[in-house]
């Protein structure tokens, strides 16, 4: 492996040696190594912080030490090998750590990070399907605020709700409001889907059952039109832009007409019997 690395781990490597009991126990072992790799590496105590300048000469021998150890470990015996595994407070542990703090005190909690993350075994948390909690714009019944909160979600709309309570951003404007819509709330941020009554049974469990509640109220709205026709028409619950412009595609499909109506998180979907000049199918 030529100067960069410890030579008695490569001549265990080559089939040189088979143990390091000539260099004394573990501790001097370590020792040895540690002595020979800032010996190597000069940047080991000369610089005090890492920089892209001298990542490469603190780099390499903290990954050839990792090697190294791994032998020494693995050549002392296999419980000194299965402590370096099994946990990253133990006696094993502190014999390195206290060498790493006296050879290397400018970077000893590097290395102190690096060998821990390649030896000690950490559980891994599998997640099951459908477990983790759904993300971006059309997750359902997401509420605002920060992890930890209590109590209702915040509003966070503008004026048309009575001076709402979101955040302002620079400026002074609320961060749902566009210049240009006279104050008002963003049309597209509605609730996330179709809105619920509170015993309307169990919440869906995906966009996918969104989209269908979504059209499932299209289809009453139609029929209650086909079969009692002094119904002008029906106003549908409010849901987000993207739920609203499948609900007008459905209605144009079943042979009537919708637009929208409302602002912000008001805005829903209204299906009529003919076309009306305030037709707004966003």
């Amino acid at each position: 492996m030529g100067p960069q690395r410890w030579p008695h781990g490569s001549a265990f490597l080559d089939g040189e040696r088979d143990n390091f009991r000539d260099l004394g126990d573990l501790r001097q072992q370590i020792e040895a190594c540690l002595r020979w790799y800032v010996d190597q590496f000069p940047a080991l105590v000369e610089d005090h912080s890492m920089t892209m300048e001298n990542i490469g000469n603190l780099t390499a021998p903290s990954v050839f030490f990792c090697l190294d150890l791994k032998i020494l470990a693995g050549a002392d015996s296999q419980n000194t090998f299965d402590a370096l595994q099994a946990s990253d407070n133990n006696g094993v542990w502190e014999t390195i750590d206290r060498h790493l703090d006296q050879f290397l005190p400018n970077f000893s909690s590097h290395f102190k990070t690096y060998l821990r993350w390649v030896f000690v075994k950490k559980d891994e948390q599998v997640w099951e399907v459908g477990s983790r909690p759904p993300v971006g714009r059309y997750t359902p019944f997401q509420r605002r605020g920060r992890p930890g909160d209590k109590g209702p979600p915040r509003r966070t709309g503008g004026s048309s709700q009575g001076g709402g309570g979101g955040r302002p951003q620079q400026g002074g404007r609320d961060r749902h409001e566009r210049s240009g819509q006279g104050g008002g709330q963003d049309r597209d941020r509605g609730p996330r889907g179709p809105r619920r009554e509170a015993n309307a049974g169990p919440r869906p469990n995906g966009h996918a059952d969104q989209e269908r509640a979504a059209l499932e109220a299209v289809r009453l709205a139609v029929d209650q039109l086909r079969t009692n026709p002094g119904l002008a028409e029906i106003k549908l619950d409010p849901s987000n832009s993207f739920f609203r412009r499948l609900q007008h595609k459905k209605a144009v499909a079943e042979g009537f007409h919708s637009f929208s109506t409302g602002e912000g998180m008001q805005r829903a979907v209204v299906v009529t019997r003919e076309k009306t000049e305030q037709e707004d199918n966003s």
